[in-house]
C-alpha cells in the first residue's frame, strides 16, 4: 500500500511547488542610468519613474555596483529572499544630450535565456521622456531581443500620446485626492498648500513650478501621525529620523491629474519592529482634482 501512496503523494508535493514557482514574481536588478549633459534632478525623476514602472512587472532590487543579488549576504533579517537570488532581469540603460535632444536607452538582459532586448528613442524634451517612459519599459518587455530607434513621434506598441499641459499656479490651486493615507491636499496661489492626513494630521507644504513640473515639499516638522498606521514605536522613530516628504509631479486629463512620483523614507518592518530605514525611495502616484480651483484668497 505504501508503495502506491508515496508516488502519488511526491507528485502532488511537485505539483504544489511547480504551481508555487509559477506565480512567483520575477526578480529584477536595476542598475543606475549612464547619464550625460542632464541634471542630477532630472535623471533622478527619470530613474524613479522607470523604478515604479518595474515594481508593476517584478519584484526590484535596486544594486549601485555590478554585483549579483546572489552575491549578496544570504539568511533572514535585513535580506528579502530577493536578494539572495540571481535575478531574472538585469535592467540598466542611458540618457544623454545630443544637439538639444534626449537619447534614451533602455537595455534589459533576460539571464535565464542570454538575451538582451534594448529600445532607444530621441525626445525633443524631458517632458516627453517622461511621459513615454512607461510605454518603454512595458514594450521591451514585451518584445524581447529588438532594438527599436525612432524620434519622440513613433510611439511603441500603439502606446497613448497624451501630452502633459502647461502647469501653472492658477491651474493647480483647489483640491486634490490621491496618495494613501491623506484625505486631501489643498494647494493655493503664492506657492502653500496643506495635506489632510486620515490620521487627523496636517502637513504644511510649499511648491514650486519648474521646467513644467510641479515640484512639492513638505514644509513642517515631522509627525508620526504622518505615518499611520504604521505601529506607534515605528511611526516614532520615523517621525525623528525620516527626511521630508516630496512630490514631482505633471498635469494632465484637463487640469484634472497630476502624475509623478512621491519621494520619502521607506520603512521596513517585522513584527512590528523597525528593520531598516530606507531614504529617498521614490514611488508611482496620481492626483485627482476634487473641486473646482479657488485662488486661496
Amino acid at each position: 500500500m505504501k508503495k502506491k501512496v508515496l508516488p502519488w503523494a511526491a507528485m502532488f508535493f511537485f505539483s504544489l511547488v511547480l504551481a508555487e514557482a509559477q506565480d512567483a514574481r520575477p526578480i529584477i536588478r536595476f542598475s543606475p542610468f549612464y547619464t550625460q549633459g542632464i541634471g542630477i534632478e532630472e535623471s533622478r525623476f527619470i530613474e524613479s519613474l522607470v523604478l515604479s514602472y518595474l515594481s508593476n512587472l517584478g519584484e526590484v532590487v535596486n544594486y549601485f555596483d555590478s554585483s549579483t543579488p546572489s552575491s549578496s549576504p544570504s539568511g533572514k533579517g535585513l535580506f528579502p529572499d530577493s536578494w539572495t537570488k540571481a535575478p531574472d532581469y538585469v535592467v540598466s540603460g542611458s540618457i544623454y544630450l545630443e544637439r538639444d535632444n534626449r537619447v534614451f536607452t533602455l537595455e534589459i538582459y533576460n539571464t535565464n535565456t542570454g538575451e538582451t532586448s534594448r529600445t532607444t528613442t530621441v525626445h525633443k524634451t524631458a517632458s516627453d521622456l517622461v511621459l513615454k517612459a512607461r510605454s518603454l519599459v512595458e514594450s521591451t518587455f514585451n518584445t524581447p531581443v529588438q532594438t527599436a530607434k525612432g524620434n519622440s513621434s513613433a510611439e511603441p506598441n500603439g502606446a497613448e500620446t497624451e501630452r502633459p499641459e502647461t502647469i501653472t499656479e492658477s491651474s493647480i490651486a483647489g483640491t486634490w485626492r490621491g496618495d494613501s493615507g491623506i484625505e486631501m491636499i489643498r494647494l493655493q496661489q503664492g506657492g502653500r498648500g496643506v495635506a489632510f492626513f486620515s490620521s487627523g494630521a496636517q502637513m504644511n507644504l510649499t511648491y514650486t513650478i519648474e521646467n513644467n513640473m510641479l515640484k512639492v515639499k513638505q514644509d513642517c516638522p515631522n509627525s508620526e501621525r504622518f505615518y499611520y498606521p504604521l505601529p506607534y514605536g515605528v511611526a516614532q522613530e520615523l517621525s525623528a529620523e525620516a527626511d521630508p516628504m516630496s512630490w514631482e509631479l505633471l498635469l494632465f486629463a484637463g487640469g484634472t491629474h497630476l502624475r509623478g512620483v512621491k519621494i520619502s523614507t521607506e520603512a521596513k518592518v517585522e513584527e512590528n519592529t523597525l528593520v531598516e530605514l530606507i531614504p529617498g525611495t521614490s514611488k508611482g502616484t496620481e492626483w485627482v482634482r476634487a473641486n473646482q480651483r479657488f485662488d486661496g484668497r
